[in-house]
């Protein structure tokens, strides 16, 4: 960005998600409803392995997206975001066709993009919170893959994906700014032609707190929505009897109970209100523990609307392993962000832990519980989740409301995922 360079400013605004964001998160998240075309063959175990992969392509590009928005603010170049939606367009289209065809399609349209992304920020400057957005290291194995066939082309991509998670938690943005600033002194000293010239700084880019929790809730919003509408479509695809509105009526209180334990309990609530402005949250764990999330909760709406899907029939491992391996992921990953924020053991043993066992217990005996079974097992799993944490914030009992103070049962957390601010 040559004149329109991003603001550093990192103080929290009254800015709101203008219509090109939402627009693009709808682009971005529709991506990811295509990729339940890879869990209708089984799924095997490399469904599931490319079905991670391709989630974290696509949430990749939107988070470098959303990143650019969020920093670049009255600055956004409208028809760089139309581009980026129109490249998520073409890798969701090209969905349907892998592993068959199209894989090295998806592959040219998303190193076109992160390299165009890695590019809209200037010289000079840097993004601190997450430097991932500029830089280039991991879409290399992606450019060698579009000349290798599969399945090592798919190898490459997961190296490529690696090294960008790597990145994101082995060097902090600080450490990058110090150690080019360094350099550019380091050559401008020994250079006769700079002799007299003072080494330009490069500048610091921030994100805007308050607008980033926004944007990730918003995200968190419409995987879910996606997920009510992969159920929607299962039921209305189906021969309608009490079994299968049984179980459309479960998935709906599976996605709800993950509503409420996201965004009414996890970090994007104290983002979004400013509570975090201080950078007590490290900003890659922030984005990680969304990734990770958010994928976990999209790999369980593809299992509910499997398991709708075959209501009457037989439930393959595959499948069982779709809805209770993305459930025990989702309260997994939730537990490890509750205990990096100092939650506890008695948190963790509270639901976190047994839930996640427990799920992992019904996706071995998925194939012989059947499709009701495995699903209201996992009702089961939420509704526990939900009302430990509704009990944990004094909402439980007479007189429990805005008036009522809220029960303080263990330390307040610095930072993480998966309880409020106020417990």
């Amino acid at each position: 960005m040559a004149h329109d360079t991003p603001s550093a400013d990192a103080q929290p605004t009254d800015r709101h998600a203008t219509w090109m964001e939402l627009f693009f998160d709808l682009v971005a998240v529709a991506g990811i409803g295509q990729l339940t075309h890879l869990l209708h063959r089984g799924p095997s175990l490399g469904d599931f392995g490319l079905y991670v992969l391709l989630y974290l392509a696509f949430w990749t590009i939107w988070a470098c997206m959303m990143l650019y928005g969020n920093i670049a603010r009255d600055h956004t170049r409208i028809h760089l975001m139309l581009g980026a939606m129109l490249g998520l367009g073409l890798m969701a289209a090209a969905v349907a066709g892998i592993p068959d065809r199209h894989a090295t399609t998806f592959a040219a349209v998303y190193v076109l993009v992160r390299l165009v992304a890695a590019q809209v920020w200037g010289r000079g400057t840097l993004v601190v919170d997450w430097p991932i957005a500029q830089l280039s290291i991991g879409v290399l194995p992606w450019i060698v893959s579009l000349w290798v066939p599969e399945p090592w082309k798919y190898w490459l991509w997961a190296l490529g994906l690696a090294l960008d998670l790597w990145l994101m938690f082995a060097v902090t943005g600080e450490q990058m700014m110090a150690g080019a600033q360094e350099a550019i002194d380091r050559r401008i000293r020994n250079s006769r032609r700079f002799e007299n010239v003072e080494p330009p700084k490069i500048k610091a880019l921030h994100t805007d707190s308050a607008h980033l929790g926004e944007r990730l809730g918003l995200y968190v919003i419409i995987v879910l929505g996606e997920g009510v509408i992969a159920v929607i479509g299962a039921v209305g695809g189906v021969q309608w009897d009490v079994r299968v509105l049984a179980l459309g009526f479960g998935a709906f209180v599976v996605l709800a109970s993950m509503w409420a334990l996201t965004l009414l309990y996890g970090f994007v609530p104290r983002l979004m209100t400013g509570a975090e402005t201080d950078g007590s949250i490290p900003r890659p764990y922030v984005m990680a523990m969304h990734c990770w999330v958010t994928g976990a909760i999209a790999t369980v709406a593809a299992g509910l609307g499997l398991a709708v899907e075959h209501a009457d029939g037989h439930v393959s491992t595959g499948i069982g392993w779709s809805l209770a391996g993305g459930t025990a992921a989702y309260f997994v990953i939730t537990g490890l962000g509750g205990a990096r924020s100092g939650a506890g053991w008695r948190w963790m043993l509270s639901w976190p832990l047994p839930c996640a066992v427990l799920a992992i217990v019904l996706g071995a005996f998925g194939p012989y519980i059947g499709a009701l079974g495995l699903v209201y097992g996992v009702v089961a799993l939420c509704i526990w989740a939900v009302l430990c944490q509704t009990h944990a914030a004094g909402q439980w009992g007479a007189g429990a409301g805005s008036d009522r103070p809220r029960r303080k049962l263990w330390r307040r957390p610095d930072h993480g995922l998966g309880i409020d601010e106020v417990l």
